[in-house]
């Protein structure tokens, strides 16, 4: 007498189908933040998991937390040099957010105020960045870097408002994970750069076209 499996009931597909995307979101910004801990590699680690994004929700591949690796092994060569970059320019930053909290603590709020004038915009601009060149890497998978920027520059300056109000979101969402610093290693790269996917990649519809 043989027995045949029946079938998952629908409730319950529905149930795993809904807990595959905050799993897959944790899962691979788990993965990006620990490619991303060597600072210098945090660009190539967005860049992985914003092509494991890309191919999860457009060609099914569900698999995010394996191909982030994979996707940084086949991009690191490209994306390294600028990596360098960005992570001395996140290094002084920090040091410059240091020394405005030292300032604030004595009487020298003016010269605080100078240098979070000055401060404040480049950070803004590195964090659109790190969401836009990602992003660009993963519409243009075969490109080189210098495209990566040009396309990214492209998706920043085609809708303004929605990369403002993704800079806003993406800015309130990381001051929430310093309250909450148990949620960076799975949320803090991959909530951010999974609305930046959605929001650019719906704002123009031909990707060859940067």
């Amino acid at each position: 007498m043989t027995m045949t499996a029946r079938p998952a009931p629908r409730w319950e597909l529905k149930l795993l189908t809904a807990l595959s995307y905050p799993a897959n979101i944790a899962l691979g910004g788990l993965a990006a933040f620990l490619l991303g801990l060597g600072v210098v590699t945090l660009l190539p680690a967005l860049i992985a998991l914003a092509r494991a994004f890309h191919a999860w929700k457009f060609d099914g591949d569900d698999a995010v937390f394996t191909n982030t690796f994979r996707q940084f092994a086949r991009t690191w060569r490209r994306s390294i040099g600028l990596g360098i970059v960005v992570g001395l320019s996140l290094m002084l930053l920090t040091v410059d957010a240091v020394f405005l909290v030292a300032q604030l603590t004595t009487n020298a709020q003016s010269l605080a105020v100078a240098f979070a004038a000055a401060a404040i915009p480049v950070a803004a601009v590195l964090l659109l960045g790190l969401l836009a060149v990602p992003t660009a890497s993963a519409r243009l998978p075969e490109a080189r870097m210098r495209e990566w920027l040009l396309f990214g520059g492209h998706l920043i300056a085609a809708q303004g408002l929605r990369s403002l109000f993704l800079l806003v979101l993406t800015v309130l969402f990381l001051a929430t994970c310093l309250l909450l610093p148990t949620v960076l290693p799975f949320f803090g790269y991959s909530i951010p750069l999974y609305f930046a996917l959605i929001t650019w990649t719906t704002t123009l519809d031909d990707p060859d076209e940067p």
